[in-house]
């Protein structure tokens, strides 16, 4: 079944203010991290990005795709094997060459961040959270 496309500009809006209470989890995880222990930045990185895509996922079930509360387990799996992943690699790649030529790495993060985003709405409601 084909989602009209004012559907999807809506859910890309809701997906977007997730993703910007997702923004500033990440973005608050990444400095404790990097200030409260000792863990190389990458390892810091990773670990702002795992819980906050567990985070954006509960989001986004409550809030950007309403009424997709079936197969709750295999959709965060499926969110966790997408969204994760491409988080994951775009944030801890980016983030760590950007930081590597001398910006800060919350800023670094910011561009990170940036350039999964897209990437990530196209998999979410095209696969995770296809109806």
């Amino acid at each position: 079944m084909t989602v009209p496309a004012s559907s999807t500009l809506a859910r890309f809006g809701r997906f977007n203010l997730v993703g910007a209470a997702g923004f500033v989890v990440q973005l608050g995880l990444l400095h404790a991290f990097t200030h409260l222990t000792s863990w190389p930045l990458p390892l810091c990185v990773a670990a702002a990005v795992l819980v906050t895509v567990s985070h954006n996922f509960v989001w986004h079930v409550r809030y950007t795709w309403t009424g997709t509360t079936d197969r709750w387990f295999a959709r965060w799996v499926a969110f966790n094997l997408s969204n994760g992943a491409v988080s994951l690699a775009a944030n801890v790649i980016v983030t760590t060459a950007v930081a590597a030529a001398g910006v800060p790495v919350l800023a670094a993060n910011v561009a990170a961040i940036a350039a999964a985003s897209l990437v990530n709405f196209v998999l979410s409601d095209r696969l995770v959270f296809a109806r």
